[in-house]
């Protein structure tokens, strides 16, 4: 299940966002876009995102299901549900709740957090460990930090070092603009920028090919580990 929660970690930049008239009026249309993942040049199966949109509270859902190759079942289960219920206003995205499931009978794996945001703390539990880790301006969780990314580039700002609640603590995120190129998808060959993400004291690294003309839709998305590609998702479908 780690694996499912790194790839929808590493995957930043997976929505199809709207602009509004103000820069600080963002907001994201309903879209669900699905990819299809490669672990070591294996078929892994699908990762479908999707966000939703309450329009009585103006909070959105976002959350990520698997559909799992055959042999991928053995680590990831199809009933496995990551789920983020955040905000978006002038001063950028900000998560409510988080929730991880892994579709087992067991809930030794899962995880929930709950951010209070008046108290400056959330809190939660993680693998049956107690959380209790204090806020900060710009914390986001594994993926909301996707929607603040994406967010920021439309501001016109970079989206710099981004702190995140993983596991029991709280990690450090930089993502670097490195080159422009074209790249082939199942949409057709799409101009995009290539981003890459790294943490301090950590192996490995993700890179990002991001579409403007898309609004920053990802095209595909790479998690390296010592130097060598590991997980591979590449865009299928967007509606």
């Amino acid at each position: 299940m780690r694996r499912l929660a790194r790839l929808t970690t590493f995957l930043f930049a997976t929505l199809l966002f709207a602009t509004a008239a103000r820069s600080d009026a963002i907001l994201p249309k309903p879209v669900t876009a699905t990819y299809e993942v490669t672990y070591r040049g294996m078929r892994a199966g699908q990762l479908t995102f999707k966000l939703t949109r309450d329009d009585a509270t103006g909070r959105y859902t976002y959350e990520t299901t698997a559909a799992p190759s055959m042999l991928a079942r053995f680590v990831i289960s199809s009933a496995a549900v990551e789920r983020s219920v955040l905000e978006i206003g002038p001063d950028g995205v900000r998560p409510l709740e988080w929730s991880l499931e892994d579709g087992k009978s067991s809930t030794d794996r899962d995880g929930h957090l709950k951010f209070d945001w008046d108290r400056k703390v959330a809190t939660g539990e993680i693998e049956g460990e107690k959380i209790e880790l204090p806020l900060e301006p710009g914390l986001q969780d594994r993926l909301s930090i996707q929607i603040h990314v994406v967010t920021s580039l439309l501001r016109g700002q970079e989206p710099g070092l981004i702190p995140l609640i993983d596991d029991n603590r709280i990690k450090r995120y930089s993502y670097v603009k490195k080159e422009t190129t074209s790249i082939d998808t199942a949409l057709g060959k799409l101009d995009a920028v290539v981003y890459e993400s790294t943490r301090e004291g950590s192996n490995r690294q993700s890179r990002f090919w991001l579409v403007p003309k898309m609004e920053y839709l990802a095209a595909r998305a790479e998690q390296i580990r010592k130097g060598k590609v590991e997980t591979v998702m590449v865009l299928q479908s967007v509606q």
